[in-house]
């Protein structure tokens, strides 16, 4: 890992795909202007609306293009944060495109976590029933250092974190579109757990914003190894910059030693669906 500012875009996105994508090129811009050299977007930046499946996008297509031009055009990481993708299978994935400073496509990773809820006399929701699941853990190892990629609801999910974290993530990415009610009590919480068990910095791009069904939580969040926040956002569209520092993830994996520490003579960690893009 080196020295670099990192740009997160926190976005209110919508159903206008072209107004999504007008507010995303604003923000590399800023973004840019702040000396950011990588930059994460939140969940479903493109499309946020009832029709998902007639929102899909092809890739290559119309957003993946836009997404790579603005990567090529400021000579920056750009992570997509993640776009609805026709598939092929019937139903749509929800996946994340990072593209690298030539425009070209360095990692894709497809949200593995599907959140399938109901409560006897309550909330009944499955996301499985419009979104296909991804069957990878990804990572990518750049320049700038080794990101491991998430998807909003694969927070809640460490074993996923600390796969990562074993196979050489520094950076831990999470695009997210947090409910504002899940938002309020989980959200810090579960972003410094994964900072602070893996020693790796942790960020986090947010939607914020009405919805079409739920109040969005914004609060995009950059933390360190130790868990200390380092950048937060509110709950309204905004350009978080932050540095992030090589020596600060020396010194927290030296001080606190929990990757070294580990019991691999009573407990093994499964990795063979685990995919480091270089």
């Amino acid at each position: 890992m080196k020295k670099f500012t990192i740009g997160l875009v926190q976005m209110n996105s919508g159903q206008d795909v072209n107004e999504n994508m007008r507010m995303a090129e604003q923000s590399v811009a800023e973004a840019v202007r702040g000396g950011a050299s990588f930059i994460l977007y939140p969940e479903t930046s493109e499309y946020i609306g009832k029709d998902l499946a007639g929102h899909a996008s092809g890739v290559p297509g119309y957003v993946s293009r836009r997404f790579s031009s603005l990567a090529k055009r400021y000579g920056v990481y750009l992570h997509c944060g993640s776009m609805t993708v026709r598939n092929g299978t019937g139903m749509p994935s929800n996946t994340s495109f990072l593209f690298g400073p030539d425009g070209e496509t360095r990692a894709c990773y497809s949200k593995l976590h599907m959140f399938d809820v109901d409560i006897p006399g309550g909330t009944v929701y499955r996301e499985s029933d419009e979104i296909a699941p991804g069957n990878e853990i990804v990572m990518a190892d750049t320049e700038l250092g080794m990101f491991g990629f998430s998807i909003c609801y694969d927070l809640r999910f460490p074993e996923l974190y600390r796969l990562m974290a074993v196979a050489g993530a520094e950076i831990l990415l999470v695009s997210a579109n947090f409910t504002h009610t899940t938002g309020e009590k989980h959200w810090e919480t579960l972003l410094r757990a994964r900072a602070i068990e893996n020693a790796c910095y942790v960020v986090a791009a947010g939607q914020c914003g009405t919805k079409a069904s739920f109040d969005a939580y914004g609060h995009s969040m950059i933390i360190d190894p130790f868990g200390e926040i380092l950048a937060v956002s509110g709950e309204r569209p905004e350009v978080l910059l932050c540095e992030l520092d090589p020596d600060v993830l020396t010194q927290a994996r030296n001080q606190i030693p929990a990757l070294m520490n580990r019991r691999d003579d009573i407990y093994e960690l499964y990795t063979d669906h685990l995919k480091i893009y270089e």
